[in-house]
């Protein structure tokens, strides 16, 4: 064993073995997480309000503190812009982060250092998880791709600067006790491409070049970064950068010559232009429709996945194709199936196979009991690992069809297959007239299909044969046959960028109203 593969197996017996012993008891390991999160707020204007000091049982806790969503929220955050101290957490605020909006307008919160230690410690575990269990010790050896915000944003809110949490978390110095095992946080260091000074950067065309000049020069053994961003950026390098890489003269001869050997007829082969590939690590959205994808980019690499809300992390994978784990050590979490509002929150011990609920989390973040507005089921329960993971604030409900998106993004994916494509995104208009009721599907594909009208079809007939509610409504003529417009390649890009939004962080909200779908480039039939 080399000195590199001993040290990691002694973080690995000293960090992660922990965790794994944790999961053994959720229920205890639960109750000491909710306890550690009450007595450090207990003495914020949170806490004296809501009797932290009082209470001594998880039935205290739900008794005292009402389930919150952003709305309750508010008036405690505005507080903290105010800057007003002790208000959701005991510790300074650091900085304000901006969400992506994918729900609505942009919301704000605080971010303060607990959070920022928590947030780094879970992506060495996640860095140490999958390197002991892959084996893939090499990909140390050359460079990550990562697809991330700029470190801060042009505004401020009060005395505090503000930023995307992706940017900000990159932008905060390692704690000294987790310095030396910083290398196995896989997405920070001198070996991220592309360096800093681009991530900044504000014009958004330049940024995404510089990154393809600096990605083709480098030795890329991972990518990452919220999985449609990364992916549309591999999309962007591999079909559209060629002749511009080639005749700049900032390139040199010898990634010149790499990439004429991995091209043909303008298009740059990833696969052999980083023959080192390893892993792809996801996050932020659905991973369902972008496995293919990414193994046609970048062969069989390893699909490493974690599940991480602004508010707070869920989950990181630990095995391989064992799905996430949820972080039960810095997040408490309560369950609500679905459709069920009136039903009393259950705990993490307490959930079923293959039931979806809403999800609520209390951290040291300042949320508590907090609806992150997400949608989960459960695929195993010893341990607990989550499966489908989908945006509550995504159902189509036009007539009562009830549609989530994990129903269209398996419905797209397996049809994309069958016509010999893929698709980077998509968003869905609801759309009600007197003339039609129906689902308008705007798709960024790779390539469109040479029959987008047998593809409608096709569509159609597997969203009846997903959903009988969607079945009983096209068949009662309640809905009409959804329509599909193909989005020119950046679109949703484009639009993000429209709303004033960093393309890298934010996502695109599933649900468009027609103000918003007039943002989106489309392609010409």
């Amino acid at each position: 064993m080399d000195s590199r593969a001993a040290f990691i197996k002694i973080a690995y017996d000293r960090m992660c073995k922990p965790f794994l012993k944790r999961l053994e008891d959720p229920a205890a390991s639960q109750e000491e997480c909710l306890r550690k999160v009450l007595k450090r707020c207990k003495n914020t204007l949170f806490g004296k309000q809501h009797k932290f000091s009082d209470i001594k049982s998880i039935r205290d806790f739900q008794r005292n503190v009402p389930l919150s969503d952003f709305e309750s929220m508010q008036p405690y955050i505005l507080r903290s812009m105010r800057s007003e101290p002790n208000v959701l957490f005991p510790e300074k605020i650091l900085i304000f982060i901006a969400t992506s909006g994918t729900s609505g307008t942009a919301k704000y919160f605080p971010l303060g250092g607990q959070r920022v230690k928590e947030v780094i410690l879970e992506g060495i575990l996640g860095g140490l998880f999958f390197l002991v269990h892959t084996g893939c010790y090499d990909v140390m050896d050359g460079a990550a791709l990562v697809v991330r915000a700029a470190s801060r944003l042009k505004q401020k809110i009060g005395e505090y600067e503000v930023a995307h949490f992706s940017g900000a978390i990159s932008s905060f110095p390692v704690p000294g006790r987790l310095q030396e095992l910083r290398r196995f946080q896989l997405d920070i260091g001198d070996r991220v491409i592309p360096p800093q000074e681009v991530v900044e950067l504000a014009d958004w065309e330049r940024k995404m070049y510089l990154t393809a000049r600096y990605a083709v020069a480098a030795d890329i053994r991972t990518v990452g970064g919220v999985t449609s961003k990364s992916v549309g950026q591999l999309i962007t390098i591999r079909n559209e950068y060629l002749n511009r890489l080639l005749s700049d003269s900032e390139v040199d001869e010898k990634t010149k010559a790499k990439l004429r050997k991995a091209s043909s007829d303008g298009v740059i082969n990833l696969r052999e232009l980083w023959s080192n590939i390893r892993a792809v690590f996801t996050g932020g959205v659905s991973i369902t429709p972008y496995r293919r994808i990414i193994r046609e980019l970048l062969g069989d690499v390893v699909i490493w996945e974690s599940y991480a809300a602004n508010e707070a992390t869920m989950g990181f994978q630990i095995f391989p194709d064992k799905g996430l784990i949820p972080v039960i050590t810095h997040t408490f979490f309560e369950f609500i199936p679905d459709g069920r509002e009136d039903s009393e929150p259950i705990l993490l011990c307490d959930v079923k196979r293959n039931t979806r609920y809403r999800v609520f989390v209390t951290n040291n973040a300042g949320f508590y009991r907090y609806d992150l507005g997400d949608l989960v089921t459960f695929t195993d329960l010893d341990p607990p690992v989550f499966g489908e993971i989908s945006r509550r604030s995504a159902v189509v409900d036009i007539v009562q069809e009830r549609m989530n998106e994990e129903i269209f993004l398996r419905v797209l994916d397996r049809t994309c297959k069958q016509f010999g494509t893929s698709f980077v995104d998509f968003a869905i208009l609801p759309e009600l007239t007197i003339e039609s009721v129906r689902h308008v599907l705007f798709v960024e594909f790779t390539h469109p299909p040479d029959d987008l009208t047998r593809f409608t079809e096709v569509v159609d007939q597997r969203l009846r044969a997903a959903s009988f509610a969607y079945y009983t409504k096209r068949k009662q003529r309640a809905l009409s046959r959804p329509v599909i417009i193909p989005v020119k390649p950046g679109g949703f890009d484009f639009m993000i960028r429209k709303l004033g939004r960093d393309p890298v962080q934010g996502k695109v909200p599933r649900l468009l109203t027609p103000e918003l779908s007039l943002l989106i480039p489309r392609l010409k039939s």
